[in-house]
């Protein structure tokens, strides 16, 4: 276990191989279970099941970032606070954002339960595929309160110095998902059901798990008396919002690409952007689970006072985000119909062909995507909510939407260009905010 102290003792590069790549590889494999989850999907359901997936996927992810809000903006205050030295408030935090998670995602879960069929029947889906949405779905929300906590507590285990820890869970969880699922697919014939149920009980069963380590009280965070002080509950939401705002923002605008591409190319349309997603979760957790794993420590050298530290630190972060992501532009840019025919079954040509076109001019936007999602998790780390919100706001919503408008007489190309151009945008956005608060002395000054 690495302690705290370390995270202000340590060489940074050491820091970074001991923390960042244990990170980097636990969300990748969290997010593993999701391509498998949607390739069991396809080949044992069909094209029209994996609509369905597809179709509900950004609502699922919609229903527990209320859990990565709550973790990642306690995080950084915990982390401040054992900066500090005042174990006692950081365990106070801890317990009180575990209960304030699984209350708010109860209700969430109760109120999109009854809200399922109006959401997909504004999507304009019909007959099977609305009917396979909304099985899919339900399980998720009937679930929720037990497994959303999931998303959570990799950040308390982090900050704990239990690195391999939340990377063995994450591990465990992906294995979990895909031995069950093929149980309940291949084995059951459960149908789509077999799918979230799979998804559910895997994650409650490695919650439990991860939750024993600190109802043991062998960790720096142990569970206390509950205490809730408003003005801490909004230093969570404030410093937890851009990562909230980013993943809403981004899922709401999945649903809004899911509606035009079901109105422009209608099934093999929203299964063209379900490969694009698919792909996208072997890229993505190894930047969010490199820079965000690499959160605590900043925060903890930030609180302690050691500027130095947390610039070497982010200089890493950057690296990392940036290397990840131009041999991501290479493999999708040559492999892109490879990727195709993973996910759609190959009597449909058309279907394969449409999907790599996408994937092929959507991997131009990782040329740009590292100085965005680098910024974003940067100014998080050292409580510059304002412009990490601004930064996630831009990337996930304003500057699409405002694309959408732009090349929507491209149709399907404008759709696809949008991910490349918007990002482009974006990463100029982030470079320009980190410049003016440099430029103010004001990039490592509280607010």
């Amino acid at each position: 276990m690495i302690n705290n102290q370390y995270f202000e003792t340590a060489k940074i590069s050491r820091l970074f191989f001991k923390i960042a790549i244990p990170g980097a590889i636990g969300m990748l494999f969290c997010a593993i279970y999701a391509v498998f989850d949607g390739i069991f999907v396809s080949k044992f359901l069909g094209d029209v099941a994996f609509a369905a997936f597809n179709l509900m996927y950004p609502y699922y992810f919609i229903l527990v970032s209320i859990a990565d809000l709550i973790g990642v903006g306690s995080s950084v205050l915990i982390a401040i606070a054992l900066g500090k030295k005042d174990n006692e408030k950081a365990s106070r935090l801890f317990t009180a954002s575990v209960l304030l998670i699984v209350g708010l995602e109860a209700l969430v879960g109760l109120v999109f339960y009854f809200c399922t069929p109006p959401l997909i029947q504004a999507m304009g889906a019909e007959g099977e595929l609305f009917n396979l949405a909304v099985e899919y779905f339900r399980i998720y929300c009937i679930w929720l309160p037990f497994i959303s906590l999931f998303y959570a507590v990799d950040n308390y285990l982090r900050i704990c110095g239990k690195i391999k820890t939340s990377m063995f869970l994450n591990i465990t969880m992906s294995i979990l998902v895909v031995l069950i699922e093929y149980l309940f697919l291949g084995v059951a014939k459960m149908g789509i059901i077999g799918s979230a149920l799979a998804v559910c009980i895997a994650t409650f069963v490695c919650t439990i798990l991860a939750l024993l380590k600190f109802v043991r009280g062998k960790l720096t965070l142990k569970f206390t008396k509950p205490k809730f002080y408003f003005k801490e509950v909004l230093s969570i939401f404030k410093n937890g919002g851009a990562t909230f705002i980013n993943n809403i923002s981004v899922r709401l605008m999945g649903i809004i690409f899911n509606v035009l591409l079901l109105q422009l190319a209608g099934q093999d349309g929203i299964n063209s952007y379900g490969v694009i997603v698919n792909v996208s979760e072997f890229i993505i957790p190894l930047m969010y689970g490199t820079c965000d794993s690499l959160q605590p420590v900043t925060g903890y050298n930030l609180g302690a006072g050691h500027i130095d530290r947390v610039k070497k630190i982010q200089k890493y972060a950057f690296l990392a985000s940036f290397t990840i992501c131009i041999v991501s532009f290479a493999l999708l840019i040559g492999l892109a119909q490879n990727f195709a025919e993973i996910f759609i079954s190959a009597e449909n040509t058309a279907g394969i062909m449409m999907a790599a076109n996408a994937l092929g001019i959507f991997s131009f936007t990782y040329l740009t995507k590292w100085v965005s999602y680098a910024g974003q998790s940067f100014f998080s780390s050292i409580e510059k909510p304002i412009e990490s919100s601004i930064v996630s706001i831009s990337s996930a919503l304003i500057v699409p939407l405002t694309l959408i408008g732009c090349f929507y007489s491209l149709g399907l190309s404008g759709i696809w260009l949008n991910f490349p151009i918007t990002s482009l945008i974006v990463g100029i956005e982030t470079i320009i905010i980190i410049f003016i608060l440099y430029k103010r002395k004001t990039l490592y000054v509280k607010k």
